[in-house]
């Protein structure tokens, strides 16, 4: 959990103050959890909340509309520690249907640039958020009421690959 508390706080720090070179890689992220490494859970909850009102100035400005993946990306990583403890997940209503449009016309865009035929998904938006984001398995994934055979899809469909094991909600 340290970890990704570490993540969350880097990502609202480097969004706010403009460093987003990379932004959503491996070596970015593990550049936040790197400076996170020394602090405690706490700690980088209270950075965190010194820095949200830089952060949410600059997701409300031109530029902060581009940046719409840190807000979808704190709402995976809230999820995933709600999760860890056994709590259920809070995810606003008018929150999960906005992400579930950009997943999906994502989604859409991908399949035609990999030149697949178009094809529809049958699945709730938590359920597309948490698969898309790969918290669920390609068994998982398959299993969502696709209009064809899922399989030529799934390479495209995960963002960040599936999970290898079955992750609760």
């Amino acid at each position: 959990m340290h970890d990704v508390v570490a993540h969350l706080c880097g990502v609202a720090a480097d969004v706010a103050s403009g460093n987003t070179e990379g932004a959503a890689t491996t070596p970015w992220t593990a550049a936040q959890v790197e400076r996170g490494r020394g602090k405690t859970v706490a700690n980088l909850i209270d950075e965190w909340a010194a820095g949200a009102t830089g952060f949410e100035a600059f997701l409300s400005s031109p530029d902060g509309a581009k940046a719409g993946a840190a807000v979808v990306d704190v709402h995976a990583h809230e999820t995933d520690i709600r999760v860890a403890l056994g709590l259920a997940p809070e995810v606003p209503d008018e929150v999960l249907s906005w992400i579930a449009v950009m997943m999906r016309q994502g989604f859409d865009a991908q399949v035609a640039a990999a030149g697949l035929p178009p094809v529809t998904i049958d699945v709730s938006d938590f359920e597309l958020f948490r698969g898309r984001l790969g918290r669920r398995t390609s068994e998982q994934v398959s299993a969502f009421g696709w209009s064809a055979d899922p399989a030529p899809y799934l390479d495209t469909f995960f963002l960040f690959g599936p999970t290898d094991h079955e992750v609760g909600l």
